[in-house]
């Protein structure tokens, strides 16, 4: 067998393994075979010594109610406890991890930037630890108020996600919010608003009673804000305004 055969033949094998392992680990985490492990690892995302303080003060405590709230929204689905959603605070990751592609990527692009994030995944993570982990880096940055941060993602394929958060004490309850629906991404769930990011109806309300659509009271995990009336939504100040709906709910096999 010829050298260039040989290396073929390993890139085959390494493919294969590859896409086994990556099976492997969305069935034993989307079965909810064993106890949902989910490691958060913070960067900088900024370079700036704000920042650096900011992670620096973050305990492992700032992200149990994450837990919580699934554990308590499992229940509403299923009648039963879950096993325990163990969130570890992992140490700052110093390398920002790859940007997407902007605006409407090309097919190419989006695999070139998922392959990218893999490949950042694998060098900033633990290969055997990480196995059936879910794991998120949480971009922090000052941020402005007004303005936006950089959208978030989460992949299913890899169990990995991207947030960018505040790096500010009064938004951490906020940044639970969001590195919930970033982590229910890489779980399965698909978004639940509009272009214009009002909540989609019914799967984007957290109340789809028979009574008035608007205002609502509670968001829907994976559509990010209240709906207040049909072109107004507010952000919820933390997981205790949101739910699960119905439909997040089957896609993550509950």
């Amino acid at each position: 067998m010829s050298f260039r055969a040989i290396r073929i033949l390993s890139l085959l094998i390494l493919l294969a393994a590859a896409a086994g392992m990556t099976y492997w680990e969305g069935m034993v985490v989307r079965n909810w075979l064993r106890p949902l492990e989910v490691t958060i690892y913070p960067v900088n995302g900024d370079g700036t010594a704000e920042v650096d303080e900011y992670i620096a003060g973050l305990k492992q405590e700032h992200f149990q109610e994450i837990g919580s709230f699934i554990a308590s929204q499992y229940e509403r689905y299923r009648g039963k406890a879950l096993p325990p959603v163990n969130i570890r605070l992992a140490r700052e990751i110093k390398t920002l991890p790859p940007m997407p592609p902007d605006g409407r990527p090309s097919a190419l692009s989006a695999i070139r930037w998922s392959l990218g994030l893999r490949y950042y995944t694998y060098k900033h993570t633990p290969f055997w630890g990480s196995l059936g982990t879910v794991r998120l880096f949480v971009v922090y940055h000052r941020g402005e108020d007004g303005k936006a941060l950089q959208h978030s993602l989460g992949l299913h394929k890899g169990l990995v996600g991207v947030v960018h958060a505040f790096a500010q004490a009064r938004q951490n309850a906020q940044n639970n919010v969001v590195i919930t629906h970033e982590l229910f991404h890489a779980l399965g769930a698909s978004d639940k608003y509009d272009a214009a990011n009002q909540p989609l109806y019914p799967e984007g309300f957290g109340e789809r009673g028979d009574g008035p659509h608007y205002p609502q009271r509670t968001a829907e995990i994976m559509a990010g804000r209240i709906a207040i009336a049909p072109d107004e939504a507010r952000i919820p100040v933390g997981l205790e305004a949101c739910v699960v709906g119905y439909k997040t709910a089957w896609e993550i096999n509950w």
